[in-house]
């Protein structure tokens, strides 16, 4: 398991690093730091498997097309938006908007979520 620590490569470098894969690539990834960052993990296209280890802010894997995300902390509004396949898994709490205009996959919210 690859190990990207967001407070030292920022998201531009977490998300470059995720994106710039082949599509047919299926590494595990342990996210460190999220601090709350937005867009976490969005936009993947990859049969990754990604572990975020703690609190991410809005639209965390977003366009998420074939990767299983984790997320073991609150996540902010616009979670899994836009989702095509894969699937997004939040351990705690979730705000607004979670799953909006999603296409397919499957978002799993452990504990409470609030108004879509």
């Amino acid at each position: 398991m690859e190990i990207l620590d967001l407070k030292k490569i920022g998201v531009r470098g977490v998300n470059s690093t995720l994106h710039d894969l082949p599509q047919d690539s299926r590494q595990n990834f342990k996210i460190q730091n999220p601090q709350g960052q937005h867009s976490i993990a969005c936009g993947l296209d990859a049969p990754l498997i990604v572990e975020i280890k703690g609190h991410v802010g809005f639209y965390c894997g977003g366009m998420n097309k074939f990767a299983k995300i984790t997320v073991t902390g609150h996540a902010g509004v616009g979670l899994a938006e836009n989702m095509m396949s894969g699937c997004v898994r939040v351990k705690v709490h979730v705000s607004e908007c979670a799953g909006a205009s999603g296409h397919g996959g499957l978002l799993v919210i452990e504990r409470d979520a609030s108004s879509r």
